[in-house]
């Protein structure tokens, strides 16, 4: 599918796509670390009686929460590796261009 394919996408495209990515991974990564965090301090208090009211569940969308973070670093360094690859063609294609001195 091309749409996924982002070697075909022109380069503003792709750097805007890294840019909303990497806020969703930055959302995604501090909302998961404060999830975490709460669900630890609800297990702590209140033992057992915290699994039976649903702390189980929640480590389940912390795992998916965690799965979807990833997705968005990779999808990032995706991008990233495609916009890095097309700079070096660009910066080898000006390098073979002699440059001429002006009389």
């Amino acid at each position: 599918m091309t749409l996924f394919n982002v070697t075909r996408w022109p380069w503003p495209l792709v750097f805007l796509f890294a840019g909303v990515i990497f806020a969703s991974f930055a959302f995604m990564t501090v909302n998961l670390f404060s999830q975490a965090m709460a669900s630890l301090r609800f297990l702590r208090e209140f033992g057992t009686e915290a699994v039976r009211h649903g702390a189980l569940w929640q480590v389940g969308e912390l795992t998916i929460w965690g799965a979807l973070s990833l997705s968005c670093w990779l999808a990032f360094k995706v991008c990233e590796g495609e916009l890095m690859g097309r700079y070096q063609r660009w910066s080898k294609r000006d390098e073979s261009k002699p440059v001429r001195a002006k009389p």
